[in-house]
């Protein structure tokens, strides 16, 4: 699964954000909320490979994209069926969680017995609805889009105000798939056309914060020590000036955090800046080496940091 720009932003700024910075503790609750979220999206993902499905289908997940008025869309999870097309909002949330229908108030209650309110995830997964009914539409093509929250953590209590709601605990979703199959086998839409159309709506939403370069730690940071202690060049080879541990991809890290955090463009001066090495010369052979697409004269030269520098897959 792929994570989201807004994912990949906030993951990498918890590891450059200076320790003294204001918003340090905020990015970091921010990061634990995305990392649970992602989790529990990942174990959808694990129930729908197991199912068996009784039709062709397709799934979207991480479904990003920005609708006729400007306003932006991002599904946890699609799926296309030719008899239905069914949109996901995971929670992980724990703790007893409950619903006020009148006033759209969704609460979830902690050990501790803390009070907290949420976005409603009815109305957030409402919204989607409309947007995919809007999108058929215009395709004349007719057929039920349904909506289904999916609690994800286990620990998780759900109150009786949240009866004949659609939500359901992770557990249940293989018997809510069948039940969907049995009550909706009437009509069969090809989902060939839908799925292509889908796919050319696709437009990766950009993170939705930004941060100061002066806010960021330098150089080249050690993943072993948590990213506090800062790593050397030496014969081809980064090693930390802290644990002594060595790595050969600890440059490709900091460059994605480059890249997400300031500017997928670098120079080599900007490149000797992030990563203390000092030497002009052997920036330039680091850089010729990393075999970037570049552009510009030789005074004005930057290169182009790719989007998969370092790419480490679901996690």
């Amino acid at each position: 699964m792929k994570k989201s720009n807004h994912y990949l932003f906030i993951e990498a700024a918890v590891q450059r954000i200076l320790p003294n910075d204001p918003e340090a503790a905020a990015f970091q609750e921010e990061f634990y909320r995305m990392k649970a979220g992602f989790a529990g999206e990942k174990k959808l993902k694990n129930t729908l490979k197991d199912f068996s499905f009784k039709s062709d289908y397709s799934i979207f997940y991480n479904f990003e994209c920005v609708n006729d008025r400007g306003f932006t869309h991002q599904i946890d999870a699609l799926l296309i069926t030719p008899y239905f097309i069914l949109i996901f909002e995971v929670k992980q949330l724990s703790g007893k969680l409950s619903y006020k229908p009148v006033f759209h108030e969704f609460t979830r209650i902690t050990e501790n017995q803390t009070r907290d309110n949420f976005p409603n995830p009815f109305d957030q997964v409402y919204r989607h609805k409309l947007f995919i009914r809007q999108f058929l539409q215009k395709l004349n093509i007719t057929m039920p889009v349904l909506q289904l929250v999916v609690i994800a953590n286990y620990r998780a209590e759900l109150d009786v105000s949240l009866e004949g709601f659609p939500i359901i605990h992770l557990s249940g979703l293989p018997r809510y798939l069948e039940k969907l199959y049995a009550e909706n086998n009437h009509k069969m839409v090809n989902i060939a056309d839908i799925c292509s159309k889908l796919k050319m709506l696709i437009q990766p939403l950009p993170a939705r914060k930004t941060i100061e370069r002066c806010r960021l730690k330098s150089g080249v940071l050690c993943q072993k020590c948590e990213y506090m202690g800062q790593m050397h060049y030496k014969r081809g080879i980064w090693q930390c000036e802290k644990c002594h541990s060595k790595s050969r991809v600890a440059l490709l890290e900091s460059l994605h955090h480059y890249r997400v955090l300031i500017s997928p463009r670098i120079s080599n001066k900007e490149f000797r800046e992030f990563t203390g090495i000092k030497s002009t010369f052997a920036a330039s052979k680091i850089l010729a080496r990393l075999n970037f697409e570049k552009y510009g004269a030789t005074k004005g030269r930057y290169y182009l940091i790719p989007e998969d520098i370092y790419y480490k897959g679901d996690d």
